[in-house]
């Protein structure tokens, strides 16, 4: 019984307090001169934002593919996302595709990387003006190591020195 009510409690105080988080993996390959970048997000966060934002409705919650209409995630991921190399921004990021399931949509994105690598630098404020909980959770790759990190609204930026 006593599970029951704790469930019932837990259940209608997250109805309440969503739980609002994204992820971030960037995967940097000098050797291969590529990074690749993959944003995970709830469909119904980024359809609500895009929707306030550009008065577009995605449709994702019934797994509607964005196609045409993901030029508008696009747009407010170039807004809310910033990479710099030994302190140069990556002006280009290359949408590639997407995926969807129940509850989150998956976007990849690609860039060329420098050979020489000493500093990463990367802002990550995505969905953070929309939602003042927001927590971004970073995964970068490099050189087979791997390190997490996770951001919000007070702290919305990495560095890396790579040795």
């Amino acid at each position: 019984m006593e599970t029951m009510i704790l469930a019932a409690v837990m259940a209608f105080h997250s109805w309440f307090h969503p739980v609002h988080v994204s992820l971030l993996n960037v995967d940097i390959n000098p050797e291969a001169g590529k990074i690749e970048i993959v944003f995970k997000l709830y469909s119904e966060d980024i359809q609500q934002l895009i929707l306030n934002k550009y008065n577009v409705d995605l449709n994702l919650a019934n797994k509607v593919d964005p196609s045409d209409k993901v030029k508008f995630i696009n747009e407010y991921i170039e807004e809310s996302f910033v990479m710099r190399i030994n302190g140069t921004k990556i002006e280009t990021w290359n949408y590639t595709t997407n995926e969807m399931n129940e509850e989150s949509i998956w976007l990849y994105y690609k860039s060329t990387c420098p050979g020489n690598i000493k500093e990463v630098s990367i802002t990550d404020s995505v969905m953070m003006d929309f939602f003042e909980d927001q927590t971004n959770m970073v995964i970068v790759s490099y050189s087979g190591k791997q390190n997490g990190y996770t951001l919000n609204n007070k702290n919305r930026d990495i560095t890396l020195i790579l040795q």
